[in-house]
């Protein structure tokens, strides 16, 4: 077993594979709740920043080590761990009431580049429980401490007194209006709705 290991923690060409999938699928299990729940950045966008922070690990190394290249082999790594903060910045809103979203879903990104470049660097047994963590932590303590209820509500209207007459109907069954989004109907036949 202890061959197996250290095997897997050598840079060879199966390995590189192994890397890749594992990232794949670590990538893709974070992404799946985050599509589940309507997320900008899901499924593909979480396997994406995955593997290729898995890539930019195994080409650090190997730069280090097969290239002979006198650099840290880390270097890369964490350019990838600052440049996704870029990314994860456009996922974060502030909507009315000063109410921010998409924190989570930045926060979730940048780890899940980290497990990436765990696994690109062959530690793979931190990037597994990390995942694990991950998905318990976005699955299950998401409303964590909220006796509250939220959801979203599409409704298409006619005219802005309209969005006022809906808003108090909505305000006086006891509901509270966080915020609004007015937008062009989806539908685009007078009578439908979605």
């Amino acid at each position: 077993m202890e061959e197996i290991i250290l095997y897997l923690r050598n840079l060879t060409p199966v390995t590189m594979v192994i890397r890749l999938v594992l990232a794949l699928l670590c990538g893709g299990l974070i992404g799946m709740q985050r599509e589940r729940h309507g997320r900008a950045a899901g499924f593909r966008t979480h396997i994406i920043v995955c593997i290729g922070s898995a890539l930019a690990a195994m080409t650090g190394i190997f730069m280090s080590e097969t290239l002979a290249f006198n650099t840290d082999p880390m270097r890369l790594s964490a350019q990838v761990l600052s440049g996704i903060g870029f990314l994860g910045v456009g996922t974060i809103l502030v909507t009315g009431h000063l109410h921010v979203k998409g924190l989570t879903t930045a926060a979730g990104l940048w780890t899940i580049a980290a497990v990436g470049l765990a696994i690109g660097a062959g530690f793979y047994e931190a990037a597994i429980l990390c995942v694990l963590i991950l998905a318990i932590v976005m699955a299950y303590l998401g409303n964590f401490g909220s006796r509250r209820i939220k959801m979203d509500i599409y409704l298409e209207v006619t005219g802005s007194r309209n969005i006022n007459s809906a808003i108090r109907d909505i305000t006086k069954a006891g509901y509270t209006v966080e915020n609004i989004e007015v937008q062009s109907a989806k539908s685009g036949t007078y009578g439908n709705i979605g």
